[in-house]
């Protein structure tokens, strides 16, 4: 079950790391979740500093709620692999929140449909 879950983790921080280059990070071959954990506190610090409207802002909030969670696993490095997973899991949920916010806003508003 061991090999299982360090495959899980492996997968999922080359996931975070994808995302992550949607937002700007650089990409990075074989990621660390320390690695991570900064790339997405800065990235955090440059959304939130822009002056480009709210959704820019909240998305800011939530990679710093990412970078929290990848902050957390990498300090639980010790404990069994589940747990650092569960924190892998809520940051690639914050990221995909993130994402969501700023492809909301990229997205124009539909045209109305005339009745036929």
């Amino acid at each position: 079950m061991s090999t299982w879950w360090e495959t899980r983790r492996s997968v999922r921080l080359a996931e975070l790391a994808y995302a992550l280059e949607f937002f700007g990070a650089d990409p990075v071959e074989d990621p660390g979740v320390g690695e991570l954990a900064h790339a997405a506190q800065a990235l955090a610090g440059e959304y939130r500093a822009s002056d480009r409207g709210q959704a820019i802002h909240r998305a800011g909030d939530l990679l710093d709620q990412a970078a929290t969670a990848l902050h957390a696993a990498d300090r639980l490095r010790g404990t069994p692999i589940p747990v650092v997973n569960h924190h892998l899991r809520h940051a690639a949920t914050s990221l995909a929140h993130a994402h969501a916010c700023l492809r909301a806003r990229a997205l124009p508003p539909a045209e109305p449909v005339p009745p036929a």
